[in-house]
């Protein structure tokens, strides 16, 4: 119900939903689960995180994991 009351009322609340990456940590053309403002229309902000280099490069090799597996099903 959480997530529901979020979107009903405009709540405005910080949620890890997947986002469409830009470029972000070297990141592109992939969703990936990040932190956001969330509000009756969707993603309102994107919340910017630092990550150190080991987590950059787990994140990239995520999104690389990902791409592959969609490019196998697809």
């Amino acid at each position: 119900l959480f997530p529901y009351t979020t979107l009903f009322r405009s709540e405005k609340s910080i949620l890890p939903v997947s986002n469409l990456m830009h470029g972000e940590f070297g990141i592109s053309d992939i969703s990936l689960s990040m932190p956001a403002i969330v509000g009756a229309h969707g993603v309102e902000n994107r919340i910017p995180i630092t990550l150190d280099e080991e987590e950059t490069e787990k994140l990239q090799s995520s999104a690389g994991t990902l791409k592959k597996i969609i490019e196998e099903v697809l």
